[in-house]
């Protein structure tokens, strides 16, 4: 009689270990979240294959870029984010395929942040005592408890990871399991650029009837610029399994229309000095960023204080080269049937630090318990804060979080 027990430990290089680790490999090669990214599995294969073969040296920015990515010889990671942008990808749809198709898998490959060589882990089947002398090493009444205190042990440790995934999951169900699309609306940069010139702030009537760009005839008022982290955002969220369903249609800001954001869900990127449209959605929160075009400073409004928050918290320029701010707000779409999240910051580097958070389940998964009431999920505002290093966000703590008094 034995016991199956699962625990974690690098895959070994015994006899079958490899080949179980590259047969994993293909099937989730084959999997419904890889099978349409070539260049995705191209880079898992890569990983993998070097990590086996112990070639650290080939798992490097600036090797993988040339080698999986197609970059010259001259190839600078400074300047080209794409082997970070595409690990952060892979990250998110290795996690998913385990959540989902592969959760029965006895090999686990993975992607720890921080480097790019791979490391596995499987489980392993622990014997039970074997009879010593013509007698068990434990009393058999010792073995049945002790079975069944593992079994207790496991099955509640697998209930709650299960209903913690499922918060998690039900709470991007709620976006991108409507039916029809999430509406994506990344934010303008271009706008930004040209409130930057004028010091006047451009109302969400002036942008959406265009009149507001005959002031100043440049590259900024005609063509399209958004940030990377807003792409890198659409990306991770598109590699979600709730995506598979609708998918996301990403909109162009200027394309925007009042009927778009009627039908269903939206997903807007930025506040309103770089996304106009957020100025329709304000009403329902408690939190809020707006920008002085003059003095270019930026203010975290917060409607509800609640213990020690501050009402106003004021950004300077000078100030947001090292501190930065990012709000998270999700309700009920009013202009139609779905859900609204919008996510913003004092810069780009604030607005990074918020998704970063939406997207880590383990950081999100505990505000979306303070947000439940039984199955649904209420409406939530959080602020977030962190140190700007050099124009990326490391993980902000939560200063703020707001739960809708109204639940829907």
């Amino acid at each position: 009689m034995s016991i199956t027990a699962e625990f974690r430990a690098p895959a070994q290089r015994g006899e079958g270990s490899e080949a179980e680790i590259l047969a994993c490999l293909e099937r989730i090669a084959a999997s419904e979240g890889f099978v349409g990214s070539a260049q995705l599995v191209r880079f898992l294969r890569y990983v993998v294959e070097s990590s086996l073969r112990d070639e650290a040296g080939l798992l490097k920015e600036s090797s993988i870029g040339v080698t999986v990515f197609n970059r010259g010889s001259g190839y600078d990671p400074k300047t080209d984010p794409i082997v970070r942008v595409e690990a952060r990808r892979l990250r998110t749809r290795l996690a998913a395929y385990y959540e989902m198709a592969g959760a029965g898998e006895s090999v686990r490959i993975s992607l720890p942040k921080g480097g790019y060589c791979a490391t596995f882990e499987r489980t392993v089947e622990v014997p039970m005592p074997s009879v010593v002398g013509g007698r068990r090493a434990w009393p058999g009444w010792a073995l049945a408890a002790g079975f069944v205190v593992v079994s207790i042990l496991a099955g509640v440790t697998y209930y709650r990871v299960s209903a913690a995934d499922r918060l998690v999951s039900r709470f991007w169900d709620s976006l991108l399991g409507a039916d029809k699309p999430v509406v994506l609306v990344p934010a303008d940069s271009g706008l930004v650029m040209y409130q930057d010139v004028t010091h006047r702030a451009v109302s969400l009537s002036e942008y959406v009837s265009g009149e507001y760009r005959a002031d100043v005839r440049s590259p900024m008022t005609s063509r399209r610029y958004t940030s990377i982290a807003d792409l890198e955002f659409a990306t991770r969220l598109s590699g979600r399994p709730e995506a598979s369903k609708r998918g996301v249609q990403i909109r162009y800001a200027r394309d925007v229309r009042m009927e778009d954001l009627k039908g269903g869900s939206v997903i807007l990127l930025g506040a309103r000095h770089s996304n106009p449209w957020v100025e329709l959605f304000e009403k329902d929160a408690t939190l809020r960023l707006t920008h002085d075009e003059v003095s270019r400073v930026f203010r975290v409004v917060n409607k509800r204080p609640q213990g020690l928050e501050a009402a106003e918290i004021a950004v300077s320029p000078e100030e947001l080269r090292n501190e930065i701010y990012g709000i998270i707000t999700y309700h009920r779409n009013r202009e139609g049937s779905g859900r609204v999240l919008v996510v913003a910051g004092t810069s780009v580097a604030g607005t990074e630090a918020a998704a970063n958070l939406l997207l880590d389940p383990t950081r999100l998964r505990p505000w979306l318990e303070k947000a439940s009431a039984g199955a649904e999920i209420g409406g939530f505002d959080m602020l977030v804060r962190d140190r700007n290093l050099a124009g990326n966000a490391p993980q902000a703590e939560v200063v703020a979080f707001h739960v809708e008094s109204n639940r829907f």
